[in-house]
């Protein structure tokens, strides 16, 4: 099995669970925060070399090629996910590719793709570093990578339900590493399986980044604005605390030549 065992095996028995979720865009998280923000991020794609890194059923890839992106690469260790990508009737063989594969062991050349983007990948077990500096391999020294992750200083169980307090959160646990495993409710609909997620403090994530060679050039908490709030109540229940990060990082080894 490719990736961490624990977290590729949930997703492969949660795959038709998250596709539906995906294809009938069953999720507030995503459709109406996560994404707005990562395309707003990521601007203009014009004739830009994708790496859609962890890409699921390949819905931001098709996103992005209708966008104008030239070429989108998707890469996930999970068979069903790259199957309903590769079968999905807007996937286009001659600029989109879908590889069954590990973000830590791209199959990918140097310097093919000129902008890497992960979205909600969980990260790594074994070796949770490696997958950067595969990023940095890949990405041309101009372009940039951007993350988005659950928030590694608030996220937990039900985090979007239970609201931080000091007893939540102990320092041994989140100075250590920490999984999360649970099952997802969305629309009503409950995965199959819990899923599997790992944690580091933020201290050590962006150490990870760093040591790849990147600098963070960017960083936003995607949140409901106090507009939506207003509008649609339901955020006043499910988002008590933050829950996301998005970061924009480029190698810095570019930015400090003379």
């Amino acid at each position: 099995m490719l990736g961490d065992e624990r977290v590729s095996r949930a997703y492969a028995h949660n795959a038709d669970f998250w596709i539906g979720i995906i294809r009938d865009r069953l999720d507030p998280y995503q459709t109406l925060l996560t994404d707005p923000a990562l395309l707003d991020l990521i601007g203009d794609c014009t004739g830009l070399r994708i790496l859609d890194a962890g890409c699921g059923e390949g819905y931001l890839a098709r996103e992005l090629i209708s966008r104008g992106a030239a070429h989108v690469h998707g890469v996930d260790t999970c068979e069903q996910f790259i199957a309903a990508a590769r079968s999905h009737p807007d996937s286009q063989s001659g600029t989109t590719t879908f590889d069954h594969a590990d973000v830590a062991q791209l199959p990918l050349t140097d310097h093919s793709v000129d902008l890497v983007v992960a979205n909600r990948l969980p990260n790594g077990i074994a070796d949770p570093g490696r997958r950067f500096h595969e990023f940095a391999r890949v990405l041309q020294p101009s372009g940039r990578l951007i993350l988005l992750s659950m928030h590694p200083c608030f996220y937990g169980d039900r985090a979007e339900r239970v609201s931080a307090s000091a007893t939540d959160l102990s320092v041994d646990s989140y100075f250590g590493v920490r999984s999360v495993e649970q099952n997802f409710n969305v629309a009503g609909r409950v995965s199959p399986v819990p899923s599997v997620q790992r944690f580091f403090s933020l201290e050590t994530y962006i150490g990870m980044i760093t040591a790849a060679g990147f600098a963070v050039t960017g960083l936003r908490e995607p949140h409901p604005t106090p507009e939506q709030r207003q509008q649609n109540p339901w955020w006043n229940q499910n988002f008590v605390r933050p829950l996301f990060l998005l970061l924009e990082c480029r190698l810095s080894w570019v930015h400090d030549s003379p």
